[in-house]
């Protein structure tokens, strides 16, 4: 369980780090959506929250000094790599001269939150909401800081704020489901995938974790329609594939579930898994010959293979017995 939350909360980074060139051009435009003003409180609270991080920031040892243009062009270069120190040190100094570059202050939001220091995140996206509440690409890393900090409601309203402006937005209706699927609202976590998926139909992530949600829900039948779509984007995808011999499994179409395992890459895996819902069915002796086959694949290392043939063994000893 922890691993696959894990997973979601490095799906929904990764759509942040993605989007950043596009959300830099956006913000350096002078046109902007409609947005809520913030009231007197909300600033002052904002500006608060900002101040107290000001204080604190460490000075990095900084190297001779070049041209803005040319530290901000290595800072990006840096991001884009993911050499997250050496991009926040050049945007630092460009920061020291033009501390008005709220464009900036959002990058270096997105790097705290990609390196997992949600806090400098939070505050340093919250200087860029005092001073533009418009834009939409820090209420998104916002949101995403509140929700790898699993405060979900506050990540929530994050994401719904965005929506009110701009409901065409796929990245955030697939954001707001992983927050509702990792909050355990399962149905609304599907709306939203759904929505995702409709807006941006090539968005493999969006069609995985949909299914996922359906597979929570037994939803097999929707479950497996779904990952057929992921299917056609990426044929060769492993988890797609795992996720599909799931779906089929408990739908008991087997020997389509065993190709679909088989696809995901581990043939010793494969049958195990399928032995497992043979099991979980009552068929002991498809169980256990397709355990023993995953022993013959990897007789040494596959020790799970072992005690589930054991299992399946016995329980045919007892059908067997009773039947006599």
């Amino acid at each position: 369980m922890k691993s696959t939350l894990h997973s979601l909360r490095r799906l929904a980074c990764g759509a942040i780090l993605l989007a950043l060139p596009l959300a830099v051009s956006h913000c350096t435009k002078n046109s902007s959506p409609a947005a809520r003003g913030l009231g007197q409180e909300d600033v002052a609270k904002l500006q608060d929250l900002h101040d107290h991080w000001s204080h604190k920031k460490p000075t990095p040892t900084l190297p001779e000094q070049l041209p803005n243009d040319r530290l901000e062009a290595l800072g990006d270069l840096a991001l884009e790599n993911r050499n997250f120190e050496d991009s926040l040190v050049n945007y630092l100094q460009v920061l020291r001269d033009h501390p008005e570059r709220y464009d900036l202050h959002y990058k270096v939001g997105v790097i705290f939150l990609m390196s997992g220091k949600l806090e400098a995140a939070q505050k340093e996206l919250a200087l860029v909401l005092v001073h533009r509440p418009e834009m939409l690409q820090a209420h998104e890393a916002l949101g995403l800081v509140f929700l790898q900090g699993k405060q979900y409601p506050m990540a929530i309203d994050e994401f719904h704020y965005v929506l009110a402006q701009d409901p065409s937005r796929a990245k955030t209706h697939h954001l707001l489901g992983v927050t509702f699927l990792e909050a355990g609202h399962i149905d609304r976590a599907i709306n939203e995938f759904q929505k995702a998926t409709i807006l941006d139909p090539r968005h493999l992530s969006s069609f995985i974790l949909l299914s996922e949600a359906y597979l929570k829900r037994k939803d097999y039948t929707r479950a497996t329609a779904t990952l057929k779509k992921a299917q056609s984007l990426a044929p060769d995808n492993q988890k797609v594939n795992r996720l599909l011999g799931q779906a089929l499994s408990g739908q008991k179409q087997y020997p389509q579930a065993l190709t679909a395992f088989l696809k995901a890459g581990d043939e010793a895996q494969a049958y195990n898994n399928i032995g497992v819902y043979y099991f979980m069915d009552g068929r002991f002796e498809e169980a256990a010959k397709c355990f023993q086959r995953a022993m013959e694949l990897r007789p040494t290392f596959y020790q799970e293979a072992k005690a589930n043939l054991q299992r399946a063994l016995e329980k045919l000893q007892e059908s067997r017995h009773d039947d006599g």
